[in-house]
């Protein structure tokens, strides 16, 4: 099977022929989760991850336009404050991701003129208290996260400290019982309910990856326990699934109702993939397999081809499996789903258009958006160059 070398140049196109010049730089209407039209600065459905894409774009093709809308997408982010949400902690709900995404283009660019911004975030989160939430999708899990992202870019201690500053306080959040080890959404409020989640976005095994990192920064082996005990959770709530292995969104019951990035095989996959490297345990890399079987079986099953609930998400899992083991099959499997996903793209007035996971949608957003699935797109064809999205 060949690259698809097109496919990510169709998505630059999208989001170049849509970006909306303003004052502070550009931006995009994209939806919230109840596919209303916004303009938000978050990655997970706003205008914070475009960059991401947009910078990964650049190393691959060296157009200066890619870089000129990731600045003015940048600039345009870190000024945006809306109404109804002003999160600033988070990778994905919060300001935060945007200092990420800063980091990325950063590094592509030799462009340092965020580093105020990025080094602000940093400051807000190593200043207000940890908690109440655990995830790896805006909650302590991801702060961090993104700490340690910005430890290695600029290696100040009080970055490392941080993090590990948030490693202790979910740890006080681990629960031990009869399910395993886990830890709820919200231990403190319980808005999420009062049964753990599993999955990659709201769940353990994000909480998990995270501790993976943690270990993998500092040599600590205590940070590898914790991980290793939210992992073996996960083992033990495998389900036989398609021919590999699937998850219920919740610990305990058996529903395999979802099979995507933020619940199920292709996240927990990703975890099991990353983890056989960053805390050295090859055997986690089995699970990761069988995991793949289930995400490949399972196919376009939410028939839409966004990171967050379809293909590209799928197809993420599939290509980290390839960049592991070198087996041809994994980058075959995953070229597949970037050509099925390429069927979801739209042509309006001779121009490409790119949905969300609802009809009628399109939107340039990172996680249910078109720069999520060119950032796919880009990795089917240089598998070996780009890491795995926001891991």
């Amino acid at each position: 099977m060949t690259p698809l070398p097109n496919s990510a140049d169709s998505v630059f196109s999208f989001i170049d022929a849509t970006a909306e010049a303003v004052a502070s730089g550009f931006r995009w209407k994209t939806y919230d989760y109840e596919n209303q039209p916004q303009y938000h600065f978050n990655i997970f459905n706003g205008v914070g991850g475009i960059p991401i894409f947009l910078s990964a774009y650049f190393e691959a093709t060296l157009n200066p336009r890619a870089l000129e809308l990731a600045r003015g997408a940048l600039a345009w982010s870190f000024q945006n404050e809306p109404a109804t949400s002003n999160f600033q902690r988070g990778v994905q709900m919060g300001k935060v991701g945007v200092a990420y995404s800063a980091l990325r283009f950063s590094k592509v660019s030799g462009d340092d003129g965020f580093s105020k911004h990025i080094e602000e975030l940093a400051s807000h989160v190593l200043r207000e208290p940890p908690g109440p939430i655990t995830d790896l999708i805006g909650g302590e899990a991801s702060n961090g996260w993104f700490l340690l992202q910005l430890w290695r870019q600029k290696p100040d201690g009080r970055y490392l400290e941080g993090a590990i500053r948030c490693g202790r306080w979910l740890e006080n959040q681990l629960v031990r019982d009869e399910l395993g080890t886990h830890c709820l959404v919200d231990p403190i409020h319980e808005s999420f309910g009062t049964r753990p989640f599993s999955g990659l976005s709201h769940g353990i095994s994000g909480v998990a990856h995270f501790f993976a990192c943690l270990y993998q920064a500092t040599s600590d082996p205590h940070w590898k326990g914790l991980a290793m005990a939210l992992l073996e959770t996960l083992v033990k709530h495998a389900q036989p699934a398609r021919g590999g292995l699937n998850w219920s969104p919740i610990l305990g019951p058996d529903e395999l109702d979802r099979c995507q990035y933020s619940h199920g095989s292709p996240g927990i996959g990703l975890v099991f993939a990353k983890a056989t490297a960053l805390i050295d345990e090859p055997d986690y890399l089995s699970i990761a397999l069988q995991a793949g079987e289930a995400t490949y079986h399972y196919g376009d099953f939410r028939e839409n081809p966004t990171l967050c609930t379809g293909l590209a998400g799928g197809g993420e899992l599939l290509v980290e499996i390839y960049r592991i083991t070198k087996e041809k099959i994994w980058l075959e499997r995953a070229r597949e789903f970037a050509e099925k996903a390429i069927a979801y793209r739209s042509i309006i007035g001779g121009q490409d258009f790119w949905p969300t996971d609802a009809p009628d949608c399109f939107s340039a957003d990172f996680t249910y958006g078109a720069s999520g699935i060119g950032y796919f797109f880009l990795r089917t064809t240089y598998p070996l160059q780009f890491e795995a999205p926001l891991m």
